[in-house]
């Protein structure tokens, strides 16, 4: 059997032991489902790739990239050990992350990204959703952050431990922003089980905010990042921006992107 035919045999088998509600997906009609796990559809629509691309890599017929390979065991909620297996069965190093540490290195492509989007907010976090660096209008019109390293670089430490008026046009943004980035946080703990600052965080908020507790023992949350802010401005008095949120998956970044309405 040759390895292509390996990897596509794992790939069925861990997207059939995955249910929709595990991976986020809505539930949908005919309520009793044809398939076990996820459909092809829904997992390529998790990871961003198309139908036709999940099928091939299940026939092996077509070598996945190292970013789908990374892709695939997000969604998939792989351990470190699976991980590392289906990134060898694709012919990749078995680990990005060998060390299980969140990665904090400013990728290629996410410098890229700063250095052109000269005309809009831009900050890059890892996957803590601590702030690795940003642009100049991010620093001037949305937030200040310490230059030093620690939690109040952190956006999920800010949302749950600041207090004063949020930004967020309505109530609801702002519990929706809350959720998704728990369910995240949630997410790269499993991922990055060996990070002390991480786990040490998370024990942190657990003591302080009953709010994140309820957040952090819910189910997989469904629905996105809110997408409106008012934002204060010493200049305009206030810029009313689009929060638009981009993954980036070698080096499991996060592009945040603030646009004028």
């Amino acid at each position: 059997m040759r390895r292509d035919d390996d990897f596509g045999t794992a790939l069925r088998a861990l997207r059939q032991r995955l249910t929709p509600g595990e991976a986020g997906v809505p539930a949908s009609l005919p309520a009793v489902r044809r398939v076990p796990g996820l459909r092809r559809d829904e997992l390529a629509g998790l990871v961003g790739v198309s139908e036709e691309h999940v099928k091939r890599l299940e026939q092996g017929r077509r070598r996945p990239s190292q970013g789908v390979v990374d892709a695939l065991a997000r969604v998939l909620r792989l351990t470190s050990a699976e991980h590392a297996r289906l990134r060898a069965l694709a012919g990749f190093a078995a680990s990005p992350e060998p060390d299980g540490m969140v990665p904090r290195e400013i990728t290629t492509t996410a410098r890229r990204m700063l250095d052109r989007l000269t005309e809009v907010a831009v900050c890059v976090c890892d996957a803590s959703w601590t702030v690795l660096a940003a642009n100049e209008l991010w620093h001037s019109d949305v937030c200040t952050v310490p230059d030093t390293p620690g939690r109040e670089r952190n956006v999920v430490w800010r949302a749950f431990t600041e207090t004063g008026p949020s930004v967020f046009h309505a109530p609801e943004r702002l519990a929706g922003f809350r959720a998704a980035v728990v369910a995240e946080l949630r997410d790269a703990a499993r991922r990055y089980p060996a990070d002390t600052e991480l786990s040490s965080m998370i024990s942190d908020l657990h003591a302080r905010s009953p709010e994140f507790v309820q957040l952090w023992d819910a189910p997989p949350f469904q629905g996105g990042h809110a997408d409106r802010l008012r934002v204060p401005s010493p200049i305009h008095g206030h810029l009313d921006l689009d929060l638009d949120v981009l993954t980036l998956n070698a080096g499991d970044l996060r592009v945040v992107v603030y646009s004028a309405a």
